[in-house]
């Protein structure tokens, strides 16, 4: 489709082929309104002998329907849909950096810190898109774009369900959709499909990264498919010893091949690697015991708390390398709660926000909260490391960071 560079779809000028896949290709264009750079991803509407044209563009269809009903911080975003002389095309935000595909060398396994700050934002998107019925599908490194290292975005719901619909079924049989080296056992069967199959191809993106190999083996292509449907997944201690042995129940469970056995939902998975990753980080990092009553000499020594002028309480939270800010409720129980200070009221999410300590810094996070973190002024949209003086906002409740371990907090 190189005969397109250089034309129009709905006032973008297609510039560059950059991606092809199935019957669809994406370009990099221009926004000549808006002045910014776009991808789009164009399908004939016309397809190939074989295919059924009504199928394939309602499919294309409802991948844009999807995207767009998803407004998440790792969810690429889209900015249209439109239909043009035989071809069908959707307008995205276009993301330079690549994908983690283009990332992941084999024999080079990532940290599991590295790991885990691109798999845990890409669950917690998922998550998000499952409670609006939304199935990738499609879960490879392919389509988790990386326009930073800490920052990752999926991409490309081509292959997206809408869950209890009443649609027609879009997946014929004899049809098996999705990249086969990341399909769950029920995808290769073609079986029942629900969000669990989501799960099981993350969980491969994480052993992958964690190894810099996949957990199944096989001599020609078919073996390797069929080793998923008779075989348990390798033990990741045997491909990678260093990988810390908390990893290996959390592949048990979301590699197993009866969904019934997996992770039932894409937040629990997320809360498993969540607590994983926290319990290593504390592992790294051992600040002394916290204690509920404190000297202000005890106080001033902390690694980090919390006072709020308006009534003159001091918060302390746990010394650890990382704390979770909210409100407490029922299970939920974070280690900064702003529940007694108003919280409930003022907008302050269960699960709000994060404070990470890392090489030596504080950094903060946005939980995907209903009304946003915010430093300085600015939502934040990615981990943010902190500086002398940054003013953090959660609800109405301001932080200051004073440098070093210590946060002093006011009420604005």
């Amino acid at each position: 489709m190189d005969e397109l560079i250089g034309r129009s779809f709905g006032g973008y000028e297609l510039k560059e082929l950059v991606g092809t896949g199935g019957v669809a290709s994406i370009y990099k264009a221009f926004d000549d309104k808006l002045a910014r750079w776009v991808a789009i991803k164009v399908v004939p509407i016309q397809v190939s002998p074989g295919q059924n044209e009504e199928t394939q563009l309602a499919r294309f269809r409802l991948e844009a329907q999807a995207i767009a009903a998803l407004r998440h911080r790792n969810i690429l975003t889209i900015y249209g849909y439109g239909e043009d002389e035989g071809w069908a095309y959707i307008v995205m935000e276009y993301v330079e950096g690549g994908s983690l595909k283009d990332r992941i060398k084999p024999g080079q396994p990532f940290s599991w810190e590295q790991a885990l700050t691109i798999i845990i934002p890409v669950s917690e998107a998922l998550a998000f898109a499952h409670s609006h019925n939304i199935i990738h599908r499609d879960i490879k490194p392919a389509n988790i774009l990386m326009p930073q290292d800490d920052w990752p975005l999926l991409a490309d719901f081509g292959l997206a369900k809408m869950e209890h619909s009443a649609r027609p079924n879009l997946t014929m049989p004899g049809q098996v959709l999705g990249t086969m080296a990341y399909a769950a056992p029920e995808q290769i069967q073609e079986g029942e499909i629900d969000a669990r199959i989501d799960i099981y191809s993350l969980a491969i993106v994480l052993f992958e990264l964690l190894t810099g190999t996949l957990p199944f083996e096989g001599e020609t292509s078919f073996d390797f498919l069929m080793a998923r449907l008779t075989d348990p997944p390798r033990n990741v201690l045997d491909v990678n010893p260093n990988v810390s042995p908390l990893f290996v129940p959390i592949f048990e469970k979301a590699l197993a091949q009866n969904p019934a056995e997996r992770y039932q939902t894409m937040a629990e998975f997320s809360q498993a690697l969540t607590d994983v990753r926290r319990q290593l980080r504390n592992e790294a990092y051992r600040p002394f015991a916290p204690t509920s009553v404190m000297s202000t000499e005890q106080l001033q020594a902390t690694r980090a708390f919390l006072k709020l002028t308006a009534t003159g309480d001091q918060i302390t939270a746990q010394n650890q390398a990382e704390l979770f800010v909210g409100r407490a409720h029922k299970t939920n129980r974070p280690d900064i709660d702003l529940g007694p200070h108003g919280a409930t009221k003022a907008g302050v999410s269960r699960r709000h926000s994060r404070f990470i300590r890392k090489d030596g810094h504080w950094y903060v996070e946005d939980l995907n909260s209903t009304n946003g973190t915010f430093v300085n002024g600015t939502q934040l949209h990615r981990e943010h490391k902190l500086e002398r003086g940054d003013v953090i906002q959660i609800g109405p409740f301001n932080l200051v960071y004073q440098g070093e371990d210590t946060f002093v907090p006011f009420s604005a």
